[in-house]
């Protein structure tokens, strides 16, 4: 074990090259979140940027959610400002038609005769028509997985090169467990946001009062990097939360409390009471270098023992507002962090101590991620720390 005051520098966080499609390496070859289901109705389009690309999305005739490059072929409009019917975009600009595989199916200023099947090029002549609209060419179409309540797109290239499944949310489906969803916008990259919501030390300061009292006890714990993930066991019974954590534990029973960190971009936090707790599952969709789509799975079990189910229909809007509050302090301190990245020459060298080594093990996983993860990655290890919080 490191002594607690021995102090280390990491490399900077390349956020520019995490966040561009051209640039990030192995990063892409993960499914993203792009949006909530119920964010992407049967008759509208909607726009996302991930990697800074700009994609449109739109459920096409059988329902299933389609990906393009949200840019027209013909004059480059941007295609998520148009409208879908029939399970087909129509370009806001000049009418073009996109069907769910790309190809263009319709184009107005050609006339009636131009629409519907494709004919080839001897049709065409005989009957002194233009040549089918899907001879135009095709938008670039990307992958995508509905699950969960949650809609993911690869951007890749192979699907089946992809380095793993999509992620499944925590307890969802389970019986007597709630799940809900918060989409956050970041002002800050997806390697700092991963280490914020996997961060024990900030809650005491940053969550002052709301989340945990700063009461300086000793936590011994255990970090873990395996397969691409790095977890935190924190090995401290008597934690004594405040807010939720007086909500869920009436009866005082021991805190099991373990932090998650899942390659490439996914966090899960678990407190866990007997039959009661919550696990709070981040996924980050990196938009551009300093800005992150971050949906936020909160999926809690109150305890069984509370005096009537009223009481848990009547805290499920206050346990919502609560966790909006604290996930807005996040957003306030990523952003401050952001601001100090951005002050002169250095910014992005990090200091660190012991508190800090799962820090640098999320950042050798992203970083070996997206170098192009040539050879074998950051070796396996365990290793005791202690926290003061």
């Amino acid at each position: 074990m490191r002594h607690p005051h021995d102090r280390h520098e990491a490399p900077a966080v390349d956020l520019e090259a995490e966040a561009d499609l051209a640039r990030c390496g192995a990063l892409k070859d993960f499914w993203y979140v792009a949006c909530l289901s119920t964010e992407l109705p049967a008759n509208k389009p909607l726009a996302r940027t991930v990697f800074g690309t700009g994609l449109v999305l739109f459920r096409g005739p059988d329902g299933a959610p389609t990906a393009l490059r949200d840019r027209c072929l013909h004059r480059n409009a941007r295609l998520s400002k148009g409208d879908v019917f029939d399970g087909r975009l129509g370009c806001p600009y000049h009418g073009w038609v996109y069907d769910a595989s790309g190809a263009v199916v319709e184009i107005p200023a050609l006339g009636p005769p131009q629409r519907g099947e494709k004919l080839d090029a001897v049709a065409c002549a005989r009957e002194g028509l233009k040549p089918a609209p899907c001879e135009l060419g095709r938008l670039a179409r990307f992958p995508t997985r509905e699950q969960d309540g949650l809609v993911y797109v690869y951007l890749g290239g192979d699907v089946t090169r992809a380095r793993a499944e999509p992620f499944r949310v925590p307890y969802w489906g389970t019986r007597g467990w709630t799940v809900y969803f918060m989409v956050t916008r970041f002002a800050n990259g997806v390697t700092n946001l991963v280490e914020n919501f996997m961060d024990v030390p900030h809650t005491s300061f940053v969550h002052r009062g709301w989340f945990r009292d700063p009461t300086r006890k000793r936590v011994p714990s255990t970090v873990k990097r395996h397969a691409g993930r790095v977890r935190m066991t924190y090995l401290q019974e008597e934690d004594a939360l405040t807010g939720l954590g007086r909500l869920f534990n009436p009866r005082g029973l021991p805190l099991v409390h373990t932090d998650e960190f899942i390659a490439p971009n996914v966090t899960r936090v678990d407190y866990q009471w007997g039959d009661s707790g919550f696990a709070i599952n981040s996924q980050c969709t990196p938009i551009g270098p300093t800005d992150t789509l971050v949906y936020t799975a909160i999926s809690y079990r109150l305890p069984v023992d509370l005096p009537g189910a009223w009481v848990g229909r009547a805290l499920t809007p206050f346990v919502r507002w609560y966790t909006r509050q604290v996930i807005q302090q996040d957003v306030v301190i990523m952003e401050t962090q952001r601001q100090g990245l951005a002050d002169g020459p250095g910014g992005g060298v990090y200091s660190g101590t012991e508190a800090d080594l799962h820090h640098a093990d999320v950042e050798a996983l992203r970083r070996w991620l997206r170098e192009g993860a040539q050879g074998p990655g950051p070796e396996d290890a365990e290793r005791d720390v202690v926290f003061w919080v």
